[in-house]
């Protein structure tokens, strides 16, 4: 065995050779095959040229490294030898001063200022609120005549609480801000950011206008309070000593952001585990007995005392991630496993394939007692991250496991859905992964003793 002592050091990296790869066609590279599932163009190039492999996708040169190891190694990189890439739409349309845009120090302190109103604990006081709030939702989608489409209507109560989040108590233009929301979104992705008026992304950033003038309002409109109540936009307004307060326009940015943020990766995750719920009647009876002694309000208490909860939500997220990646930059010439990753290349981080391939048993298989128990499955670092990990992990997961929790518990107790025969199930997976039909179900209330649907 060679002590440390007698290693030779780490070879530099201009010395060492490019991975192995392709280039793909002129401009374009190989982003079409990317873009029809990026699960499958990486396992196909892991196979023929193994885990470090390059490419040119999305207008970049780019390496794609894969594995637990790998993972681990992007996530240390934030701000050493990597950063945040996002594409010039998404720049625009989110705006420079919120908290995705930051880097450095400046990152950190926005979430420094953020993080407490994110913390476990803080949760305690949003929990009646979210259960109300679903309670109500809920009961609509049960009165409505006929087969029921179960994405939009998620859509509309993860958007209600998010704002609840933000603004507490003060009255808002929900249908107002709710309209320009899914134009703003729909842009976010948009493969051709175009501005001309009859364009997704033209209409995304008159969106973004109206949203940011009537957010200026608000702000204003509390910015002339004396004291600022407890919630989110509160935080963002306070003045702390020896700090200079945030400027209105990286308040109404935030704002933007924890809009997005707080909503469509919880509609993902909730609505694509309805989906495989209906599709397995015995979990999902397995769900309701582990809820069945839950009673009165619901408590942060209650629901940590019901670990299959989190196997549920976890499990949903594993098999389908709300958000199958993301991207990082080099900022330098980088070493790994044995090859130079040039300054200015693409590093994917790619969640899909962490939660899938050799890092988990029957990876394609719905198991949420996979999450149970001392399972070591679970334990690996790098396998398992929905909320992606380092210093730019997700600062809102407890908030979304709460808010998930409330909702299954609600929709597990007292509710029961069916999928509507014969709908396309078929997936898209930009910008997030959904069935083209939206899930379409038959939904209905049940009360106490009564057979749920899924049941024979």
């Amino acid at each position: 065995m060679t002590s440390p002592a007698d290693a030779s050091p780490p070879s530099p990296p201009e010395t060492l050779p490019l991975p192995p790869g392709s280039s793909g066609l002129p401009l374009i590279g190989e982003t079409l095959e990317y873009l029809r599932s990026s699960r499958a163009f990486a396992e196909r190039r892991q196979r023929q040229y193994g885990a470090v492999f390059r490419s040119h996708v999305l207008g970049s040169p780019a390496a794609f490294l894969l594995g637990p190891e790998a993972v681990q190694w992007i996530f240390a990189g934030e701000g050493k030898y990597l950063k945040n890439r996002w594409s010039p739409g998404v720049r625009r349309l989110l705006g420079a001063h919120c908290l995705a845009m930051l880097e450095g120090n400046e990152h950190l302190e926005r979430r420094r200022l953020l993080a407490p109103h994110f913390s476990y604990a803080s949760m305690r006081g949003f929990v009646p609120i979210i259960e109300s709030l679903s309670r109500r939702h809920f009961e609509r989608w049960t009165a409505r005549p006929g087969d029921f489409t179960l994405w939009p209507a998620m859509r509309e109560l993860a958007f209600e609480i998010a704002l609840a989040l933000i603004f507490g108590q003060d009255t808002v233009d929900l249908p107002f801000l709710m309209h320009h929301f899914k134009a703003w979104t729909a842009g976010l992705f948009s493969p051709f950011p175009i501005d001309l008026p009859w364009t997704t992304f033209g209409r995304a950033l008159a969106s973004k206008k109206a949203m940011i003038g009537y957010l200026e309002q608000v702000v204003a409109e509390r910015q002339a309070r004396t004291e600022q109540p407890p919630d989110l936009l509160g935080s963002l307004l306070q003045r702390r000593e020896g700090e200079e307060p945030l400027s209105r326009a990286a308040i109404v940015d935030e704002l933007q952001l924890l809009l997005f943020a707080g909503h469509d990766t919880t509609v993902t995750a909730m609505s694509n585990l309805m989906l495989m719920l209906a599709q397995h009647p015995d979990v999902l009876q397995r769900g309701r007995e582990a809820v069945a002694g839950l009673e009165g309000p619901l408590t942060l208490e209650g629901m940590r005392a019901t670990p299959y909860l989190v196997q549920l939500l976890h499990e949903g997220m594993r098999t389908i991630p709300p958000i199958g990646g993301a991207f990082r930059v080099t900022t330098r010439d980088v070493a790994f496993n044995g090859y130079r990753i040039p300054k200015g290349w693409t590093v994917p981080v790619s969640i899909k394939m962490a939660h899938a391939g050799a890092n988990w048993p029957t990876p394609d298989r719905f198991d949420p007692e996979r999450f149970g128990g001392e399972n070591p499955e679970q334990k690996k670092p790098g396998t398992f991250i929905p909320f992606g990990g380092g210093p730019r992990i997700c600062l809102g997961q407890h908030f979304a496991m709460v808010e998930m929790s409330v909702m299954l518990i609600l929709l597990l107790k007292h509710h029961a859905w069916e999928l509507v025969p014969g709908q396309d199930l078929e997936y898209t997976q930009v910008p997030f992964p959904k069935p083209r039909s939206g899930i379409q179900l038959e939904f209905r209330r049940i009360d106490a003793g009564e057979r749920p649907l899924a049941e024979p």
